[in-house]
């Protein structure tokens, strides 16, 4: 199931009617649905050579679920030496959400330097888990 933008497929994580649980409510799509869209262009582009499918699948996952330059404006203040703020796992969702406790040291990020280095930006260019295709997230 898909929803087109333009010349574009998005496609949904479930139908609205079959699904109806966290997080979705059948207006979402994921990066798994992203993936597998991917996965089926290609291996449609690998039986028939036809690759034009697949490039529109890259296309649509790079505006949609990939965020731009301006989605991530203060990755460059980033540091590796201090990635994260330790946050305590609970048995129970009342005692969410959990207070961040800067006191636990959490180590630093290995390969920060060397992904800057490789691709010379501090953009990540990776998927969002989890995006409103329709406009109705709550």
């Amino acid at each position: 199931y898909f929803r087109k933008f333009g010349d574009l497929l998005v496609p949904y994580h479930s139908v609205e009617t079959l699904m109806v649980e966290a997080p979705d409510h059948g207006h979402q799509t994921t990066s798994e649905a992203f993936s597998y869209y991917l996965w089926l262009e290609a291996s449609y582009g690998r039986v028939t050579g036809d690759w034009a499918p697949f490039k529109s699948a890259w296309a649509s996952m790079e505006k949609f679920i990939i965020p731009a330059k301006a989605d991530q404006p203060t990755n460059d203040k980033y540091n590796a030496s201090k990635p994260a703020t330790y946050a305590p796992e609970h048995p129970r969702m009342d005692r969410y959400p959990a207070v961040l406790d800067s006191a636990i040291p959490v180590g630093s990020d290995p390969i920060a330097a060397e992904l800057k280095a490789a691709y010379g930006t501090d953009d990540v260019y990776g998927m969002h888990w989890l995006i409103d295709v329709d406009n109705t997230y709550w």
